[in-house]
C-alpha cells in the first residue's frame, strides 16, 4: 500500500499544475452539487408543505362595514362586540378546520434604538423611513396573528421550544405566548418576556419557541410570507367581558379583524356560500361577503415549484456532463503523457494490471479527497438531510471514477508492451 501511495504521489507531483487543475474542477463540481442539493431540498420542502392545500380553493371573507361612518356606527352599537364575537365562533363551528385566520397586523414592542432591530421594523423591506419609527418608545415590529386551524394547517416547524396548544388561543389574563422568526434567535431566549402594545392595548408576550429558517405561510394578500423576521401570535379569544370602555373597543377591533379570514375548501362554491349565509343568519351579522373563489395563487406556486424542479434537473445534468467529460479528457491526457514513466515500470518488472491499478488509485485519491473535504464541511456548517447528501456525493464519486477509469481501462486493453516501449524511446 505504501508503494502505491508513493507512486500516486510521485505521479501527482510530476504534473503538479495539471493535477491541481483536475482537483479544482472536481472540488467545484462537489460545491456546485451542494448548492443544487440545497436548492432541491428547499423546493421539495416547500412542495411538501403546500401539498395538503393542492386541491383546495380559498374564499376570502370581507365585512361590508365601509365607509368609515358605517364602521363607526357599528362600533357604537351596544351589542356590536357580541355580534362580531358570535359570528367568529360560528365561523369556526360551521366551517371547522376550513376556516383560517392569518393576518399580518404589526405590534408595537418596547425596545431600544439599536440598529440590530431595523430589519424587524414594519415596512423595513418596503423602504419606510425607519429613523422616524425608531424615535418612538414602542417600535412597530412585523407580526402575524393566526388561529388554531391555521397553525395546524400550515404545520409551522420549530427549531427550539414548543408550538401553540389549544389553550394558548384563549387569553388567560396574564401573558400571550408567541413564536419568533429565526432571525430573532440571537436576541431572545425561550421564556423571555416582551413588553408590547397590540391594537393600543398593553400586553406581555412570552417567547415560547423559534421558527425554523425559511418557513413561509400565505394568505390572499401575501402568496409567500416568510416568517424569519416576524412575531407569530395566536389569534386570541376572550372569554371574560371587557373591564372598561378601552378594553371593549380593543375586543371589538380584534374580533372584527378575526372574522375577515379565509375559507379553504374542496367543495363546490355554492356549498361554501350556503354555509356562510347560515352563519350570517344565526349570528345576526349580515355585513359580510365572500370575495369569490381563488385558486390561482396556489396554482401559481405549484407551477413555479415544478418549473424550478425542471430547471434544476437541466442545470444539474448539464453541469454533470460537462464536468465529467472535462475531467475524463484531463485524465486521458495525463495518461498519454505518462507513457515514458509506464515503460520504466514495465522494464522494472511491473505488469499492465499493476499500472492500471496505479492510475485507478490516483483517480480514487483525486476524486475522493475533494469529495470528503466538501462533505465534512457540509456536515459541520449546514448538516441538512446529511444522509441524502452523503448518498448524492457517493453517487457522484462513483460516476466520476467509473467514467474516468473506463477509457483508461480500454486503452490498457489495447496496449501492446512492445509498442509502448517503442513509444517511450
Amino acid at each position: 500500500m505504501k508503494m502505491i501511495l508513493r507512486e500516486v504521489w510521485e505521479s501527482i507531483k510530476r504534473r503538479k499544475w495539471f493535477s491541481v487543475l483536475i482537483a479544482i474542477q472536481i472540488t467545484a463540481l462537489f460545491f456546485t452539487s451542494t448548492l443544487l442539493f440545497l436548492s432541491h431540498t428547499q423546493i421539495e420542502s416547500k412542495s411538501d408543505r403546500l401539498e395538503p392545500l393542492k386541491d383546495l380553493t380559498f374564499y376570502q371573507l370581507s365585512d361590508d362595514l365601509v365607509p368609515d361612518s358605517k364602521f363607526q356606527d357599528f362600533l357604537d352599537q351596544p351589542d356590536s362586540l357580541k355580534k362580531s364575537k358570535t359570528f367568529y365562533e360560528n365561523l369556526e363551528q360551521y366551517f371547522g378546520e376550513r376556516y383560517i385566520y392569518l393576518f399580518n397586523q404589526m405590534i408595537d414592542v418596547k425596545i431600544d434604538d439599536d440598529s440590530k432591530w431595523n430589519k424587524f421594523l414594519n415596512g423595513y423591506e418596503e423602504g419606510v423611513p425607519i429613523e422616524r419609527l425608531k424615535e418612538r418608545p414602542y417600535k412597530p415590529l412585523k407580526a402575524i396573528q393566526i388561529n388554531e386551524n391555521g397553525f395546524t394547517r400550515f404545520s409551522i416547524p420549530l427549531s427550539k421550544g414548543s408550538g401553540f396548544s389549544s389553550e394558548d388561543f384563549y387569553y388567560d389574563g396574564n401573558s400571550i405566548p408567541v413564536l419568533l422568526g429565526a432571525e430573532y434567535e440571537p436576541f431572545y431566549q425561550v421564556g423571555d418576556r416582551i413588553t408590547t402594545k397590540y391594537l393600543r392595548k398593553d400586553f406581555k408576550l412570552v417567547v415560547q419557541g423559534f421558527i425554523q429558517s425559511d418557513t413561509f405561510v400565505f394568505n390572499m394578500n401575501n402568496p409567500e410570507l416568510y416568517l424569519d423576521r416576524y412575531i407569530v401570535m395566536p389569534a386570541l379569544q376572550f372569554n371574560e367581558a371587557p373591564q372598561d370602555e378601552e378594553d371593549a373597543l380593543f375586543q371589538k377591533l380584534h374580533y372584527l379583524q378575526m372574522i375577515n379570514g379565509t375559507v379553504f375548501s374542496d367543495e363546490e362554491p355554492y356549498v361554501v356560500r350556503r354555509d356562510l349565509e347560515q352563519v350570517k343568519t344565526i349570528s345576526d351579522f349580515p355585513d359580510m361577503q365572500m370575495i369569490g373563489a381563488n385558486s390561482r395563487s396556489l396554482d401559481f406556486m405549484f407551477s413555479a415549484i415544478q418549473l424550478n424542479r425542471n430547471l434544476l434537473k437541466i442545470l444539474a445534468a448539464s453541469l454533470f456532463v460537462v464536468c465529467i467529460l472535462s475531467i475524463s479528457i484531463l485524465m486521458m491526457t495525463k495518461f498519454q503523457d505518462n507513457y515514458r514513466n509506464m515503460a520504466i515500470h514495465l522494464v522494472s518488472g511491473a505488469t499492465l494490471n499493476q499500472l492500471f491499478f496505479y492510475f485507478l488509485s490516483e483517480i480514487l485519491l483525486m476524486v475522493g479527497l475533494p469529495g470528503l473535504v466538501v462533505t465534512l464541511l457540509y456536515q459541520q456548517i449546514i448538516d441538512v438531510s446529511l444522509g441524502m447528501y452523503i448518498l448524492m456525493n457517493v453517487t457522484i464519486f462513483s460516476a466520476i471514477v467509473l467514467i474516468s477509469a473506463s477509457p483508461i481501462y480500454l486503452q490498457f486493453r489495447k496496449i501492446e508492451i512492445s509498442s509502448l516501449l517503442k513509444r517511450s524511446e
